[in-house]
């Protein structure tokens, strides 16, 4: 009986009485946080492609004013970062929270293994998301917002008087995250222990009288749960069954149990067992290994892949309700996570993947090279048997040819999409009779953190998917949809950069999980319809991630977003939004400093880049045309020669700033002269330049300047001559004139100072005017 006792700690699923399916939750934002009921479900074998969906852990009722308080001066400060005194507060206020979730900890810790009695006060932590089950006093049920379960000051008159309120996932700690346990049946009492199957409720702590709820109506079409039951907040009660998956215990901490993430690294070959793809989509590439040899000259080789591509779920053959430790030789599954597909033989003797859970072939057996015990530690090395064939898994000597590498063989090879983002070694994986010696693989555990941040990501491809579907399906966003999206898309952004600065770690799950494929195709819906306004604000949000993922010097992230440059530059004719100059940003992050990138760059794509600048004059497009003349400090030679005749020396020459001095054009002598109409009017250059900073044309002049340094770059004569002599664009007179004038200011006069330090190589002395000493 005591095995069958639930505990503090205990990962458990809950299987609803009435929906006949599990409680879970496939995403991670905080926009899309409900949480669903499967229906009709298989109790012991569910069709869950990540154990820890469905998985909660039980936890003690924690603490939670303290940090509440900080949640709230931090949300003060947000609304008034000038208030000295708020921001005086906040170091206390983070010492005191911290203080009370390092006491949580500890006493998750003390009361771990203690028998869990009914009446007691638990939370319920997703493990996928890491969240607690919380109930909402604000927001009602989308299902069944008419029967809606009142607050506690509220009088019940009858339950059509009331409304349902909605249940979600939050990371924090609160009153609304505290249940009581109670037995749904009087067959128990309060102070009885509580039992593995037991049929449970769940009363809410926040709203007495109140339950976790199953509705009677499916979430539907605007939810991705759109089949599934929705889980709210009641005055009805609905049972569920408590299935537990796993008792943890403080000896198998470095034992390999269900449901953990590992890699196979194929020790003879330095090779990882790796898939590509995305679930819910098309299998890009099937299985395969992937060589990382170890290079001492180069330290990550040391430590292992922190590439998604290479993690693998373990799931027990009895299904995935099941866990606990895992043996030698004891049958499983091992689950891909990028695809969710799982590992199987096909009936040829292909090592592929299939997304049946049931089929007899995705069987496998881990035999080790060294037995020490009957349980399987961390790290360790096996030998994989299929179970159904009785062949063992074989590295073999045979290259792996990528599908995309074939396709992209049949392009020229000067195009983007032949440009090669990694230079990893690739080799095939089968299956041969005869178990191999050399054959080992090393089960390697995925640290928590590399964990978690793969399910974050992994948990935002959901709604992603859903709106490229519904987009294509002709459905019409309204605001709040919309706004969810947005609110989604937001946090991608932002949780690719920490403290300012870009992580690698996080930036390449966007390449691993295909996120970067799932947001251009997210670009290409239709975009001009009766929600036009909502898709502005969604491309927008778009492109924001796509920066976030190019900001920093990854070579491979750049490479891998390459390929699609024909198509971005497509956008840039989008108007609406400056959706268009978002575009032109993010090319010019994605073109900066990278020479394979570059080298592809021909003149039909400066053509129209120039085109751009001469329909609009906006200094990003200059931008786009000043990454193209130096990488790394090293002049381009041809494309600053060309970018010098298209636009400066041929057409109308209606996209560039004039600068003369007065003399020239019957003004005060001695003074600079700024037109931004092709000469038709002139401005005193110190009074366009003092205006406002952020200025539109003040910021095109700046940007002109340094666009003009770049194409001289590198002392490139035929660029100075056209721009001081030929056509005297900015004559060296000029230049001079600008930086000793101490009404301009200094951020202008530093880029004249510019200009001449690097070019005064090709400077006529005879044009050089002497300054005074107070100059």
């Amino acid at each position: 009986m005591g095995d069958d006792t639930l505990c503090v700690g205990d990962v458990v699923c809950l299987y609803s009485a009435e929906s006949y399916g599990f409680v879970f939750s496939s995403q991670s934002s905080s926009i899309h946080n409900e949480v669903a009921v499967g229906s009709k479900q298989n109790k012991e074998k569910p069709d869950f492609k990540d154990q820890n969906v469905f998985s909660f852990e039980v936890c003690v009722a924690n603490r939670y004013k303290l940090n509440k308080e900080l949640r709230k001066l931090q949300d003060k400060i947000e609304e008034d970062p000038e208030n000295y005194v708020l921001r005086s507060q906040l170091h206390g206020k983070e010492q005191a929270a911290k203080s009370e979730t390092d006491d949580n900890e500890q006493e998750q810790s003390r009361q771990q293994g203690k028998k869990l009695l009914y009446g007691q006060i638990i939370q319920l932590k997703h493990r996928f998301t890491q969240k607690f089950i919380h109930v909402s006093t604000t927001i009602t049920s989308p299902t069944e917002s008419n029967n809606m379960a009142p607050t506690c000051s509220t009088t019940i008159t009858s339950p059509t008087e009331s409304n349902n309120m909605a249940v979600e996932l939050q990371e924090f700690n609160a009153k609304h995250a505290q249940f009581k346990v109670m037995p749904r049946y009087k067959v128990k009492a309060e102070g009885d222990v509580v039992q593995v199957d037991d049929q449970v409720v769940f009363e809410s702590i926040k709203s007495h009288g109140q339950y976790l709820h199953v509705s009677k109506n499916v979430l539907g079409t605007v939810s991705v749960y759109s089949k599934n039951f929705e889980l709210n907040l009641s005055i009805h009660q609905s049972g569920f069954t408590i299935i537990r998956k796993y008792k943890p215990s403080p000896e198998d901490e470095k034992k390999v149990k269900a449901g953990d993430i590992v890699r196979f690294y194929h020790k003879e070959m330095e090779a990882y067992m790796v898939a590509e793809g995305l679930f819910d989509d098309v299998l890009t590439e099937d299985v395969h290994l992937r060589m990382r040899p170890v290079d001492q000259s180069n330290p990550k080789t040391l430590f292992p892949s922190s590439s998604a591509v290479t993690y693998w779920q373990i799931e027990l053959q009895e299904g995935s309700t099941a866990g606990g430790v895992l043996k030698w030789e004891q049958q499983c599954r091992l689950m891909h996570m990028c695809t969710r597909k799982y590992l199987c033989v096909d009936q040829g003797g292909k090592v592929t993947l299939t997304s049946d859970h049931q089929d007899p072939k995705t069987v496998f057996r881990l035999h080790p090279v060294m037995r020490e015990s009957d349980d399987i530690p961390q790290d360790s090395y096996c030998r994989m048997e299929h179970v159904v064939s009785g062949q063992w898994m074989h590295a073999c000597t045979e290259k792996y040819s990528k599908k995309k590498q074939e396709e992209a063989a049949k392009t020229d090879s000067k195009s983007m999409v032949s440009l090669k983002w990694s230079k990893a070694q690739l080799r095939r994986i089968s299956v041969v009779d005869e178990k191999q010696y050399d054959d080992a693989f090393t089960l390697q555990s995925v640290d928590q953190g590399l964990e978690e941040i793969f399910n974050f990501m992994a948990g935002m491809v959901p709604f992603i998917q859903k709106v490229v579907a519904d987009k294509k399906n002709g459905v019409i966003l309204n605001a709040k949809a919309a706004h969810k999206v947005i609110t989604g898309l937001s946090e991608i952004a932002v949780f690719m950069i920490v403290g300012g600065e870009p992580v690698k770690q996080r930036q390449k799950l966007m390449r691993n999980l295909r996120m970067v494929e799932l947001l251009i195709g997210l670009l290409k819906c239709p975009f001009n319809g009766a929600d036009q306004y909502h898709m502005t604000g969604i491309f927008k949000a778009a492109y924001e991630v796509l920066y976030s993922y190019l900001n920093g010097d990854s070579r491979k992230n750049e490479l891998y977003i390459a390929k699609y440059i024909d198509f971005f530059l497509t956008q840039f004719e989008i108007k609406e939004g400056k959706i268009g100059l978002n575009a032109a940003h993010m090319v010019m992050e994605l073109i900066r400093d990278n020479r394979k990138i570059l080298d592809r760059i021909t003149h039909d794509h400066i053509d129209r880049f120039i085109d751009l600048l001469k329909r609009e004059k906006n200094y990003r497009y200059l931008d786009l045309l000043t990454v193209l003349c130096v990488c790394d400090g090293v002049s381009i030679a041809d494309n600053q020669k060309y970018i010098t005749e298209v636009w400066l020396m041929k057409g109308t020459q209606n996209c560039v700033f004039f600068t003369e001095l007065g003399q020239k054009i019957g003004k005060e002598s001695g003074q600079i002269y700024v037109s931004t109409n092709n000469g038709a009017s002139y401005v005193e250059l110190h009074t366009f330049a003092n205006r406002d900073k952020e200025d539109e044309e003040y910021l095109f002049l700046e940007h002109q300047l340094e666009l003009f340094g770049y194409l001289c770059h590198g002392q490139n004569s035929h660029s100075i001559q056209v721009i001081t002599t030929q056509l005297n664009y900015l004559t060296w007179e000029e230049a001079f004139l600008c930086l000793s004038d101490s009404q301009l200011p200094d951020q202008l006069r530093a880029k004249y100072c510019d200009l001449i330090i690097r070019h005064n190589g090709q400077q006529p002395v005879a044009d050089v005017p002497v300054l005074s000493p107070d100059q």
